[in-house]
C-alpha cells in the first residue's frame, strides 16, 4: 500500500536563506536560555547603573579636632560631579565624567538586552559579540567607579570621616549581574544553538502509515440473463442463369 498523500498545487523549492543568516534557538535549547538569562542580567545592571550614577557615592567631612564636634569642610562625591565647601562659605562644584562610561554602557547593555529577549541576536553577524561587549563594557565601568569611591576611605584619620551614599551601593550591587551576564553570554557563544527547520513548505508532513485493512472478498459478477439470438435474414434466391445469346447470322 502507498501512503497517501495530500493534493494541492506543488509551490516549489523553498527559497534558501539569505547570506549571514542565523537559526533562531528552539525554546527548549540551552543556549536560549542562556540569552534569556543574559538579558535579564544585562537590564538589570544598567538600570541600576544608569541610576547610580546619579545618586551620592560617598559623602566626605573634615572636623576640627579629633573629637569630631565641629565639622570644618565638607565633600560630596557623584558620577558626573564633585562639590567642596567650607563652613560658612559657598560650594564649589566641578564636573566629574565618570558618568558618561556608566550612561555609555547602560545603554548599549539595553541595547544588546533587547536582541537577547527577542532572539535577534544570533541573526546578526555581530549578535553574539556585541553581547559580550555590552556586559564586558558595563562590569568594568561600575567596577572602576566603585572602585574610585572606595579610595576615598583611605584618607580618612581620627578628624575625617567618609560614608558611602546611594550611588555607591547601587553601583556595587550592579556589579553582579554585569558578572553574571558576562559569564553567560561568554557561555552562550561557546554553545551554538541547535538548528531549527527549515522555512515552511507548501504542503504537509506525510502522514502516518494507516493499519492494514483486511482484504475485502472478491464480488463474483453476476450472471447475465442470456439475450436471444436473432435470426439470421433468410437468404436471398439468386437470380437464373440467362441462356447465352443465339450468334448473329453472318451479314453477306
Amino acid at each position: 500500500m502507498t501512503e497517501p498523500t495530500q493534493s494541492g498545487p506543488y509551490a516549489g523549492h523553498p527559497a534558501p536563506p539569505h547570506p549571514g543568516y542565523r537559526p533562531t534557538a528552539p525554546p527548549g535549547d540551552p543556549a536560549a536560555v542562556l540569552d534569556r538569562v543574559s538579558g535579564s542580567l544585562l537590564v538589570l545592571g544598567a538600570l541600576l547603573a544608569i541610576g547610580g550614577s546619579f545618586a551620592t557615592l560617598d559623602t566626605s567631612v573634615q572636623y576640627l579636632s579629633e573629637e569630631r564636634d565641629e565639622p570644618i569642610y565638607h565633600n560630596v562625591a557623584k558620577a558626573w560631579s564633585y562639590s567642596s565647601w567650607a563652613t560658612g562659605e559657598e560650594t564649589t562644584t566641578v564636573t566629574q565624567f565618570s558618568g558618561i562610561p556608566l550612561l555609555i554602557g547602560g545603554l548599549l547593555a539595553v541595547a544588546a538586552a533587547v536582541l537577547l529577549l527577542t532572539g535577534r541576536s544570533r541573526r546578526l553577524p555581530l549578535g553574539p559579540a556585541l553581547a559580550v561587549g555590552s556586559a564586558v563594557l558595563l562590569l568594568g565601568t561600575t567596577l572602576m567607579v566603585v572602585t574610585d569611591a572606595f579610595n576615598d576611605t583611605q584618607w580618612d584619620t581620627g578628624e575625617r570621616t567618609t560614608t558611602y551614599g546611594a550611588g555607591f551601593y547601587l553601583l556595587t550591587v550592579a556589579c553582579l549581574p554585569a558578572l553574571g551576564a558576562t559569564v553567560t553570554t561568554v557561555l552562550a557563544t561557546r554553545r551554538p544553538a541547535a538548528t531549527s527547520p527549515g522555512p515552511a513548505r507548501s504542503w504537509q508532513s506525510p502522514q502516518p502509515p494507516q493499519p492494514p485493512q483486511p482484504p475485502q472478498p472478491w464480488q463474483t459478477p453476476q450472471p447475465q440473463p442470456a439475450q436471444p439470438w436473432q435470426a439470421a435474414p433468410a437468404p436471398q434466391p439468386y437470380p437464373p442463369d440467362r441462356p447465352p445469346a443465339p450468334p448473329a447470322p453472318p451479314q453477306g
